[in-house]
């Protein structure tokens, strides 16, 4: 499966601190998703992402997704430009998914 890069970060390697399994052992976990856990499919001008509801909130936190909605952003696949692109559309989860789709598409 090809790698997914928004903005200079490739989604298969945020980072998610994690808090620590047992206090004063200077241990730091991270919560990292596969690229099989990040789904994506692109049309002509949009591509549709999907993703774990703590990843994406990884993103806005970090400001790898902008917050205004207006901004666009690089992606890449593979290393390679596929153009800019903003968010159109969110849909959150609902039932047994905790996967969060972003629409997005060519600027």
């Amino acid at each position: 499966m090809k790698g997914l890069t928004i903005n200079g970060s490739k989604l298969h390697e945020v980072r998610m601190k994690l808090e620590p399994y047992s206090q004063g052992q200077g241990t730091v976990s991270y919560l990292v998703y596969p690229k099989s856990r990040i789904n994506y499919q692109i049309y002509d001008d949009l591509i549709q992402l999907k993703i774990p509801s703590k990843l994406a909130v990884e993103l806005y936190r970090t400001s790898v997704f902008p917050q205004d909605e207006t901004e666009s952003f690089e992606v890449h696949l593979s290393g390679k430009t596929q153009s800019r692109y903003k968010i159109v559309k969110l849909i959150y989860p609902q039932g047994h998914s905790e996967d969060v789709t972003f629409v997005l598409h060519k600027h």
